[in-house]
């Protein structure tokens, strides 16, 4: 409790925004033993995100993803959708909000998917975690993921990203040494190798995603992720890397001519 405190008052010296806290379990399972521990862990951080609310501000969402593979959503995806249920009904009497990150290699992979989980909970206290650089490492079009997906959301953030197909010869200088890979299949069934990476490193337009986040009628927080991916790398430095994306960030908000508020 004492840390929790600690936390919500540097948060406060500091002036800044909590728009979300990360609880990440996975909700797809079979295992019941787990499936409990995973659920009793994400209605903790519910209560955790009311708990570190801080004041004149909304209450921060809990963003968590479905766990699971691609290949489970079908056999899985009505589990899911109870699962989350609970959630919402434990969400709703505490006034927030779950957000399902749709993610490259899990269940909740695609738009369609993603849409189909939104309406199928059919609940004001679950919307999406909307990180366009999951559909970004599958060559989908960053124009009809932001319109399709960012009116379902209510948390928002960002990566800096490449991939290549595994098809294809690879680029000269492509792979960032020390950096994780990942692998996943493009729209077209071709195998796919991306890298999630920092700011400026890859080939993510961060103008052209803001302006139209802008014209899809977002108005909250966009946050930088820097991925597990990049934390890998030898010597990692957080906050010298914070310093960066934060510059990345306040040149492509200038560029796109979106207000920062």
């Amino acid at each position: 409790a004492s840390d929790r405190a600690h936390l919500k008052s540097l948060m406060v010296s500091h002036d800044l925004e909590l728009a979300s806290v990360v609880g990440n379990q996975p909700i797809i399972g079979d295992d019941q033993a787990k499936a409990d521990i995973a659920m009793a862990r994400l209605r903790d951080t519910i209560d955790l995100c009311v708990e570190l609310t801080l004041p004149h501000q909304p209450v921060p969402a809990l963003n968590t993803g479905s766990g699971g593979s691609p290949a489970d959503f079908e056999t899985h995806k009505h589990q899911l959708v109870d699962r989350l249920g609970e959630l919402a009904d434990h969400a709703a009497k505490r006034g927030v909000i779950v957000c399902i990150e749709p993610h490259v290699g899990a269940a909740i992979d695609t738009p369609e998917r993603s849409e189909w989980l939104i309406h199928a909970v059919g609940s004001p206290h679950v919307a999406l975690d909307f990180d366009v650089s999951h559909f970004e490492v599958v060559n989908l079009p960053l124009e009809a993921a932001v319109a399709r997906l960012a009116p379902l959301s209510k948390s928002v953030e960002i990566k800096d990203q490449h991939c290549r197909y595994l098809d294809q010869p690879e680029p000269e200088n492509w792979r960032v040494p020390g950096n994780g890979v990942g692998k996943a299949f493009g729209p077209d069934g071709h195998p796919i190798e991306y890298q999630f990476l920092l700011a400026g490193e890859g080939t993510f337009d961060l103008p052209r995603y803001l302006s139209l986040m802008d014209r899809a009628g977002w108005r909250g927080a966009i946050g930088f992720e820097a991925s597990v991916q990049c934390q890998m790398r030898p010597g990692y430095d957080a906050l010298a890397e914070a310093k960066k994306i934060f510059q990345w960030m306040d040149r492509a908000w200038t560029i796109a001519g979106v207000s920062r508020d």
